[in-house]
């Protein structure tokens, strides 16, 4: 008769540590091919699919802490689809766009890639960014609201923004426009929205307590393409 294990329910489980930040490069989820909506949890994509194009994306990546997830979490709307977790409650990196969603040929990724890297100082230093505000952002689409983090105003992601732009105005791709870099942290689509009613004075500063706790070290800077995620890093 086989003996039973010891039962260690009195020992505490040690913490799992949290997962770096290369993870989600080498575990980015596949693109899911097509213009239906029900590919994208209802959401339009923004961009339509076309044959021999590539979804692409130039951006900063905020992992957050288990400690800033928590605070996060209570910035989200309940009218809204969080997404600092999943819909089974794992974590989810967010990020600051330094690009449009943009759709490159096949020819122009490697190019792309290279331009970018080019056009960022390899002595470019890392940095961290500050928030001032959360509000409802619209898509230019009208297609979507985003609930976001609005990020004091910061030279050095104005530099990234504008190196981004130089490559993608000379290969002729749409730039983006400096009206303030954000994070979203929940989405909606339009009917979902309530009407914009005046939130409680006690809310408003609770909301900004939490906000005023927030800090992102930005040490990196990437693109995806595909399901591929290329990085330079920023000097330390």
């Amino acid at each position: 008769m086989r003996k039973r294990p010891p039962d260690d329910s009195s020992h505490p489980t040690p913490s799992v540590p949290p997962l770096p930040d290369r993870f989600f490069d080498q575990y980015a989820s596949a693109p899911r091919v097509g213009d239906d909506p029900e590919l994208h949890g209802g959401r339009t994509r923004q961009s339509p699919h076309i044959e021999g194009r590539w979804p692409t994306h130039v951006y900063c990546e905020w992992i957050p802490t288990k400690t800033q997830s928590t605070s996060l979490d209570l910035l989200v709307p309940p009218t809204a689809l969080s997404l600092v977790h999943s819909p089974l409650g794992a974590p989810l990196p967010l990020h600051i766009s330094m690009s449009q969603s943009l759709m490159l040929a096949t020819d122009d990724r490697d190019d792309f890639v290279r331009s970018v890297w080019a056009a960022i100082d390899d002595n470019f230093p890392s940095f961290s960014v500050k928030f001032m505000s959360a509000d409802w952002l619209v898509n230019p689409s009208c297609t979507r609201e985003f609930y976001a983090l609005r990020a004091m105003p910061s030279d050095q992601l104005a530099a990234i923004l504008d190196a981004t732009n130089h490559v993608c105005q000379s290969m002729s791709y749409p730039t983006l426009n400096n009206a303030g870099f954000h994070v979203s942290l929940a989405w909606r689509l339009p009917d979902q929205a309530n009407s914009k009613r005046p939130r409680r004075r006690d809310s408003d500063e609770h909301e900004q307590s939490v906000i005023d706790t927030l800090e992102v070290k930005i040490e990196a800077v990437k693109i995806k393409i595909g399901r591929t995620v290329y990085r330079k890093d920023l000097k330390l």
